[in-house]
Order: structure tokens, then C-alpha cells, then sequence
């Protein structure tokens, strides 16, 4: 049982428990003190340590976005390297024909020209024939008596003329050489016989498309096919055809790696007179009354560049025509 008794304590004992209390106090506020310290550090390294990571985080993240740009960028590279791999392959393709189509041409030429000199042989064979009789017949006319010489001057003269006879080999060899080096089309080799003269035929009357063109003669056309319409190149060769009837003067080219491309586009070069432009519409309108889809556009970037290969003729360049017509899907109108 506790005793309710006051006790009784002298001041020494207080003052030992006021220095106790004292120290007590000093010391939880220095416990106080070093936890407010370490709570404070432990903050400041927190902080530093989650910005640390977010700065990791944010350079991992970069780098996955450029690798990824890295990776899309490399997916076009090589699909333009396809495009122009199959490009390639089309113009290869294309190469390889003319190429067969030129030997074939060369091979035929051979043929012509073996044949032309098969002929000047047999030419100058029959040629020294006539002029050993021509010679025989000029000893006899020497040998015949005096006698005889008003019924030899009243004899019809000779039918074979030696100097004609050179003259013609001459022609027939020049012809020869032309057809070994520059190998025409077949030419029939020049006879001793005199030909009558062959009347000219009278030229077929202009067709209705090329008499609407025929005031614009002179005028140059770039004709542009593109390779995979199969029925372009028919279209193209009539087309080049009537203008060369009309007096344009037209050339063929075949345009490939490029589609997308609807009907008879009539292209004018930027900066052309106005007959040009004049030649090119009226142009359109021929091709509309022929059964054609043809518009009149705009080249939509500088005439000297274009997409893709074209096949054709060195000389002129496909640039150098202030006209161009390119020949595209569905060219002729639904009937």
C-alpha cells in the first residue's frame, strides 16, 4: 500500500534531480537533433537518387526512339532499293529485246549485203561478157574490106556501150559498200536493161486526224509509253504515224518505273509560245474526236527530270521537245 504521507526532501536532493532532468533533457534533443539530420540526408539522397534513375530512364528512352527512327528510316531505304532493283530489272528486260531485235537487224543486213554481192559478181561477169563481144565486133567492123564500108556505116551500131557498162559497175560497187557499211534496206541492184520509167503513185489523201494538225507542221512531239500498258506501243506507233503525216515530227520513247498514269496526258513546257500551246490543244481535241481520253496538264516539276527510265532514240534528247505526250492506262474511250 502506498503511503500518502508527504515526503520531505531537502534542496540538495532537488538540484540532483534537476541535473538529472537536465541531462535528460540535453539528451533527447540531441537524439532529436541527429533524426532530424538523418531524415534530412536521407531525403537529399532520395531525391538525388530518383533523378538519377529518371535521367536513365529518359536516355533509354531516347535511344529506343532513335533506334526505332533508325529502323523506319532503313525500311524506306529498302524499299526504294527494291523499287529501283525492279526498275533495273524492267529496263534489263527491255535492253535484252532491242538488243535481240538489233542483232536480228544486223543478221538481215548481212543477208542483204551477201546478196548484193552475189549480184555485182554476177553484174561484172555479164559485164566482161559484153564488152569481150563488144570488142570482138569493133576487130570484125576493122577487118571487113573497103568495099563494104557503106553498108557497114548503114548498119545499126552496137547495143553495148563499154564506157556505160563501166559507169553502171561502178554505181552497182558504190551500192555494195554502202550496204556492207551502213546496211540499208534492200535496194534492187541497177540491170543493163533499160527500165521504163515507173509513174508515181498518187499519195493517199491525210486522214481527218492529221489534216486538223497539219497547219501546226514543224512542230516537235516526245511521245512517252509507259512499259507495262500492253497496248501502248500500238497506240504509239499510230499516233507517231498520223503526226508524221500531218508534218509533226515525233519521236518515241519507252517510259518505265512508272504508273498511276490514266489516259493521253498532253504535257506543254513552261515558258512556250503561244503557237506551242496553241498546237497542243488543238492536239487534245484530235485525240478527243479520234476516240482518245486526252487532257491538256501542266509538267509538275522541272521538264528536264522525270522519274523512272526511258528507252528510245539517243539523238534528239526526250527533253528537247516543248510537247509531251504520254500514253497511259485506259488511252482509248469506252465504246
Amino acid at each position: 500500500m502506498r503511503s500518502n504521507k508527504p515526503v520531505n526532501m531537502d534542496i540538495d536532493q532537488l538540484r540532483g534531480w534537476a541535473s538529472i532532468m537536465d541531462k535528460a533533457v540535453i539528451a533527447s534533443l540531441v537524439a532529436t537533433i541527429l533524426a532530424v539530420s538523418a531524415l534530412g540526408i536521407t531525403t537529399f539522397l532520395s531525391f538525388r537518387y530518383s533523378g538519377a534513375i529518371r535521367a536513365h530512364e529518359q536516355a533509354a528512352l531516347d535511344r529506343y526512339r532513335g533506334v526505332e527512327s533508325q529502323a523506319a528510316q532503313h525500311e524506306r531505304d529498302a524499299s526504294a532499293a527494291r523499287e529501283q532493283a525492279a526498275a533495273l530489272e524492267r529496263a534489263i528486260a527491255v535492253e535484252r529485246d532491242r538488243t535481240a531485235k538489233l542483232e536480228r537487224e544486223v543478221s538481215l543486213a548481212r543477208d542483204q549485203a551477201t546478196a548484193l554481192v552475189r549480184e555485182a559478181e554476177k553484174a561484172r561477169e555479164r559485164s566482161m561478157a559484153l564488152e569481150q563481144a563488144a570488142r570482138d565486133a569493133t576487130e570484125r567492123a576493122a577487118r571487113a574490106p573497103v568495099e563494104n564500108m557503106p553498108a557497114t556505116q548503114n548498119a545499126r551500131p552496137p547495143l553495148f556501150d563499154a564506157a556505160e557498162i563501166r559507169r553502171r559497175l561502178a554505181d552497182l560497187g558504190k551500192l555494195v559498200k554502202d550496204a556492207t557499211t551502213r546496211a540499208p534496206e534492200p535496194t534492187p541492184a541497177p540491170t543493163l536493161e533499160a527500165t521504163p520509167p515507173i509513174a508515181a503513185e498518187p499519195a493517199p489523201p491525210l486522214s481527218p486526224f492529221a489534216a486538223s494538225l497539219q497547219k501546226f507542221a514543224g512542230t516537235q512531239a516526245a511521245i512517252f509509253l509507259l512499259g507495262q500498258i500492253s497496248d501502248a506501243p500500238a497506240i504509239g506507233t499510230t499516233l507517231s504515224t498520223d503526226l508524221s503525216q500531218a508534218g509533226w515530227l515525233p519521236q518515241t520513247w519507252t517510259w518505265g518505273g512508272v504508273a498511276g498514269i490514266f489516259g493521253i496526258v498532253v504535257l506543254v513546257r513552261d515558258g512556250s509560245d503561244p503557237a506551242t500551246h496553241e498546237a497542243a490543244s488543238a492536239l487534245v481535241e484530235a485525240l478527243g474526236a479520234a476516240g482518245f481520253n486526252a487532257t491538256k496538264g501542266d509538267w509538275p516539276a522541272n521538264w528536264g527530270r522525270f522519274r523512272g527510265t526511258l528507252n528510245g532514240p539517243q539523238t534528239p534528247s526526250p527533253t528537247d521537245a516543248a510537247i509531251r505526250i504520254v500514253v497511259g492506262e485506259k488511252a482509248r474511250k469506252a465504246s
